[in-house]
C-alpha cells in the first residue's frame, strides 16, 4: 500500500489537535470550580467529549475503510479504544479536580493522558489489517514524550491562570501548543507504517469511506466546540460572579465602616464608641482599675451653623475633630457621638488628676480660633466627665451620666469641666418626667389662662388685660410659666402651646365683649420661637377671625432680646403685624439692651417698664431718674408707658407724678382666673362702687400726694 501525505489533512489534523488540547486545558480549570455535588457529572461528561475528540483522530486514520470491510471486528476494537480514551480523560480530570492542583496532581494527570491515549491509539490500530504489530519500544517512547509534553502543558496553563497580563497569556498559549504537540506525538506512534495526522490518504478510498471519516471527525469537532463554548461561558459567569462578589465585599466593607464611623470626620461614632467602652470596662473590671469618659460639647456651634451655613459648620467640625485628635493622649479613644458632641475614652485613668489634665488641655486648645474659609472662628467647649465604676457600672449609664454633666454645665453658663454627681441625674430625671407631662398637657386640657388688668392712670379704667399662662398639673398643682416655658422652647412645644394661648385669649375676650360689653384689648406674650415661626402671622389672623374680633383687640408683648436677635427680620415681622392692625408692646423694658436707639427702627406702640426699676422707685433717686428718662423719651416718640410691679400706694403715686400712662401690679390685683375677672367686671357693670370706684380713689390719693 502506498502511503501519501495530504497537506490539507495535515493542517486540519493540527487544528483538531490544538482544539482537543485547548478544550482539555480549559476544562481542567473549570473542574476545580464546580461544586462537589456536580463534579462527578461534569467529569464524566467532559471525559466523554474529550475522549471522543481524541479517539476520532484514531478512527479516521484508516479505520473507516476497514470498518466498512470488517465491521464486526473493527467496531469492537474501536469501541474499546474509545472506552480507554474516555477513561484516561476521566482519570486525568479527577486529578485536576482540586482547588489548587499540586505537583503530584499534575504528574498524575499527565501520566493518565499519555498512557491512556497511547494505549487507545495502539488498540485502534492493532486491528487494521496487514500492518505488523505495534513496536513496544516505540510505544513507550511515545508515552514518555507525551507525558513530558502534557506535564509541561498543564504546568504552563495552570501557572498564571488568573492573571490577565501579556506574559501570562503567552505562557498559556505555549501550554496549549505543548498539549497539541503531545497529541500529535501520540498519533505519530504506529505499527511500523507512517500515518498522516488526520487520515491515511490512499487512492483507493471511495466517497463513502471519506464521508464516514469526515462525519466522525466533524462530530468530534462539534462536541469539542460545544464543550469549549460551555467552558468559556462558565468562565465569563465565574469572572462576573467574582467581580460581583468583590464589589459586594467592598460595599459591605463600606457599609460596615459607615455603620461604625462618622461619615464627616472619620471618627468612630456612638455605636463604635460604646463597643470600645464595653471592652474597656471588661478590662478594667478584670484588672481592678478605673476609667473615665469625657463628653465635649461646642457651646456656640449652633449659632455659627445658623449664621454661616451648614457647609462651614461641617468643615468646622472636621477641624475640631483634627484638633481634638492631636490633643488627647495616643491611648485615648476619640469619637463623635452626635451633632457637635465628641466623646473621649480615657482607658485605665486611675486618678482624677489625669482626667483633669486632659480636659484642661482640650479646653486650652480652643483658646486659639479656628481658620475656616478665610475666617477666624472662636469656639468654647464644655466638658462633662463620668468615671467607672463610681458613676455607673454599665456602658449606657456611664455615657448618659457624662452627657448629664455636660447639660448641667451648659445651664450654668458653659465653658467649664464638670464631674457627674448623683443629684444631677435626679434633676434630669425630674426634667424628663416634666417634659413627658408637658407633651400630654395640651391635649389633656391642663393649661389655663390667668389675667391681670393694666389700669389707665388718667381714667382709672381697665386699659388692657394681659393673659398669663398657668399649668394645672394633676399631681404638682398650679405651676407658673417660669417652671416650664424654657423647657417648652427647647422641645419645640412652645409653638402649639403659644397658638392655644392666642386662640383662648381671643375667645375669652369675645366672651367678655358679648356678655358685658368690655372694650379693652387682651395682651399675649410671644416667645422668641413663636415670633420667629413662619406661621405666626397666619396664626394671629386666624385666631382673631375665628373669635369674631377686630385685629386691634389683640396686643402682642415681646422682650427686647427677642427683637434684637435679628433686627432686620424683627422689623419685617413687626411691619406685617402693624399692617394687620395688631399693636405691639415691649415687655420688661430696661432689662435687655437698655438702649432706646432701636425704638426708631421698630413700629412699637407701648413700653412696659420692668418691675426691677419700680421696686425701689420710692427710695432710689437713680431708679426714679431712669424711669423719668424713659417716660420723657416715650412721650416724645408717642409711645404709651406702663409701669409694671406696682405694689403700694406710694409707688402708684410716684409713677402718676412721673406721668406714666398705665400701671399694673398686685396693688390692683394679682393674676386671676377668667371666672374671677368676669366677676369683677360684672361688679363694675352693676355698681359704680366696684373696681372703677376703687381705682379712682387710688388715683385721686396719688394725685393729692
Amino acid at each position: 500500500m502506498t502511503v501519501t501525505f495530504d497537506a490539507s489533512a495535515l493542517t486540519l489534523a493540527a487544528l483538531m489537535a490544538a482544539l482537543v488540547s485547548h478544550t482539555t486545558l480549559t476544562l481542567s480549570l473549570r473542574i476545580s470550580e464546580v461544586s462537589a455535588r456536580r463534579r462527578t457529572c461534569v467529569v464524566l461528561l467532559s471525559a466523554l467529549v474529550l475522549g471522543f475528540g481524541s479517539w476520532s483522530l484514531n478512527f479516521v486514520q484508516g479505520a473507516a475503510e476497514w470498518l466498512l470491510d470488517r465491521p464486526s471486528v473493527v467496531l469492537s476494537s474501536a469501541l474499546l479504544s474509545l472506552g480507554i480514551a474516555v477513561s484516561s480523560y476521566a482519570c486525568a480530570l479527577c486529578f485536576l479536580a482540586r482547588r489548587e492542583p499540586d505537583n503530584s496532581s499534575l504528574l498524575g494527570s499527565a501520566f493518565a493522558l499519555a498512557t491512556g491515549l497511547a494505549i487507545s491509539r495502539w488498540t485502534a490500530l492493532d486491528e487494521l489489517g496487514p500492518a505488523p504489530r505495534t513496536d513496544l519500544p516505540l510505544l513507550w517512547a511515545t508515552i514518555l514524550a507525551a507525558f513530558l509534553l502534557f506535564t509541561c502543558a498543564l504546568r504552563l496553563w495552570l501557572a498564571r491562570r488568573d492573571q490577565p497580563s501579556p506574559q501570562a497569556r503567552a505562557l498559556r498559549l505555549t501550554g496549549m501548543l505543548a498539549g497539541a504537540a503531545a497529541i500529535v506525538v501520540l498519533n505519530l506512534q504506529s505499527t511500523g507504517h507512517a500515518f498522516s495526522l488526520f487520515g491515511q490518504c490512499c487512492d483507493s478510498l471511495d466517497l463513502k469511506t471519506r464521508l464516514l471519516a469526515i462525519s466522525v471527525a466533524g462530530l468530534g469537532c462539534a462536541l469539542l466546540a460545544v464543550a469549549q463554548i460551555a467552558a468559556l461561558y462558565n468562565q465569563k459567569l465565574r469572572e462576573r460572579a467574582v467581580r460581583n462578589a468583590r464589589d459586594l465585599e467592598e460595599v459591605h466593607g463600606r457599609l460596615s465602616y459607615l455603620a461604625t464611623h462618622d461619615a464627616l470626620t472619620g471618627l468612630p461614632n456612638r455605636k463604635r464608641f460604646k463597643d470600645r467602652l464595653l471592652l474597656s470596662i471588661a478590662n478594667a473590671h478584670r484588672l481592678d482599675r478605673t476609667l473615665s469618659i469625657a463628653v465635649v460639647d461646642l457651646d456656640n456651634f449652633g449659632a455659627i451653623n445658623h449664621s454661616l451655613g451648614h457647609g462651614i459648620g461641617d468643615r468646622l467640625l472636621t477641624d475640631v475633630a483634627r484638633r481634638l485628635s492631636a490633643t488627647i493622649p495616643a491611648s485615648a479613644t476619640l469619637a463623635r457621638i452626635g451633632g457637635d458632641k465628641f466623646a473621649v475614652l480615657l482607658d485605665m485613668a486611675a486618678e482624677r488628676l489625669h482626667v483633669h489634665a486632659v480636659s484642661s488641655a482640650i479646653m486650652a486648645t480652643f483658646d486659639e480660633p479656628l481658620w475656616v474659609d478665610g475666617m477666624d472662628i472662636s469656639l468654647r467647649t464644655t466638658i462633662g466627665v463620668s468615671t467607672w465604676p463610681e458613676d455607673g457600672r454599665r456602658c449606657d449609664d456611664l455615657l448618659a451620666h457624662a452627657e448629664v454633666a455636660v447639660t448641667v454645665a451648659k445651664k450654668r453658663g458653659g465653658g467649664q469641666v464638670l464631674y457627674f454627681q448623683p443629684r444631677m441625674a435626679d434633676s434630669m430625671q425630674e426634667r424628663l418626667a416634666l417634659e413627658n407631662d408637658l407633651r400630654r398637657a395640651l391635649s389633656a386640657g391642663e393649661f389655663e389662662l390667668y389675667y391681670q388688668p393694666e389700669i389707665s392712670i388718667e381714667t382709672g379704667k381697665i386699659a388692657a388685660m394681659e393673659a398669663l399662662l398657668r399649668w394645672r398639673h394633676p399631681t404638682r398643682g398650679l405651676i407658673g410659666p417660669s417652671s416650664f416655658i424654657s423647657l417648652a422652647e427647647e422641645t419645640g412645644l412652645i409653638i402649639p402651646i403659644g397658638e392655644w394661648v392666642i386662640r383662648e385669649a381671643c375667645r375669652q375676650l369675645r366672651a367678655w365683649q358679648s356678655g358685658m360689653g368690655s372694650a379693652f384689648p387682651v395682651a399675649v406674650n410671644l416667645s422668641a420661637a413663636q415670633f420667629r415661626h413662619h406661621n405666626i402671622l397666619q396664626t394671629i389672623r386666624s385666631a382673631v377671625s375665628d373669635a369674631g374680633l377686630h385685629a386691634g383687640a389683640l396686643e402682642i408683648e415681646l422682650t427686647e432680646s427677642v427683637l434684637m436677635t435679628d433686627p432686620e427680620e424683627s422689623a419685617e415681622v413687626l411691619k406685617h403685624l402693624r399692617k394687620a392692625g395688631v399693636s405691639v408692646a415691649i415687655d420688661d423694658f430696661g432689662t435687655g439692651y437698655s438702649s432706646l436707639s432701636y425704638l426708631r427702627r421698630f413700629p412699637i406702640d407701648k413700653l412696659k417698664i420692668d418691675r426691677s426699676f419700680i421696686r425701689d422707685l420710692t427710695i432710689s433717686r437713680v431708679d426714679e431718674s431712669i424711669v423719668h428718662a424713659i417716660v420723657a423719651l416715650s412721650h416724645s416718640v408717642g409711645l404709651t408707658v406702663v409701669a409694671e410691679g406696682i405694689e403700694s400706694p406710694e409707688q402708684l403715686a410716684l409713677v402718676t407724678r412721673l406721668k406714666c400712662h398705665q400701671w399694673q401690679g398686685y396693688h390692683c390685683c394679682p393674676p386671676q382666673p377668667a371666672a374671677r375677672i368676669e366677676a369683677m367686671l360684672t361688679e363694675r357693670t352693676e355698681s359704680r362702687t366696684g373696681l372703677v370706684a376703687v381705682l379712682a380713689g387710688l388715683v385721686a390719693r396719688a394725685s393729692e400726694t
